[in-house]
């Protein structure tokens, strides 16, 4: 009979007694200028890319780096996200905290393609961030 109650005394603390950490969500998501997508109740539009990079094949003094400018609308609030990848950064971070509708969130620049060439290319440029919820 002890082994029975110590056992459900055991059951109960593995079952009761540990926080269930919420799951992580992460979406990855492609931008060309001007493009929105929806996240809830607000909306994450690319404005602008500014690509400083050296082109392929090119000999450069510095690897330079890639911007997108990003606006985020939502409950009447717009809120400018500035994201940058490579070398010539600055003070950007490729990663940045957002909260959208009171929920956590964390957008990532993965990349900016394609890649700058010697020879200028009309190919649209494509920015593609991952945001995932903290």
């Amino acid at each position: 009979m002890k082994n029975l109650i110590f056992f459900f005394i055991a059951l109960s603390i593995s079952v009761f007694g540990c926080k269930k950490n919420p799951e992580t969500k992460t979406t990855d998501y492609d931008f060309e200028i001007n493009t929105s997508k929806s996240i809830g109740a607000s909306t994450l539009v690319l404005k602008s890319i500014s690509d400083s990079r050296c082109p392929i094949n090119a000999d450069c003094i510095s690897a330079g780096g890639a911007t997108a400018y990003f606006k985020l609308t939502g409950n009447n609030v717009d809120q400018e996200i500035i994201l940058c990848k490579g070398g010539e950064c600055g003070t950007l971070e490729n990663v940045t905290n957002i909260k959208i509708n009171g929920i956590n969130y964390s957008l990532k620049l993965i990349d900016i393609t394609p890649y700058p060439q010697l020879q200028k290319s009309n190919i649209t440029k494509t920015v593609k961030v991952e945001l995932t919820r903290a």
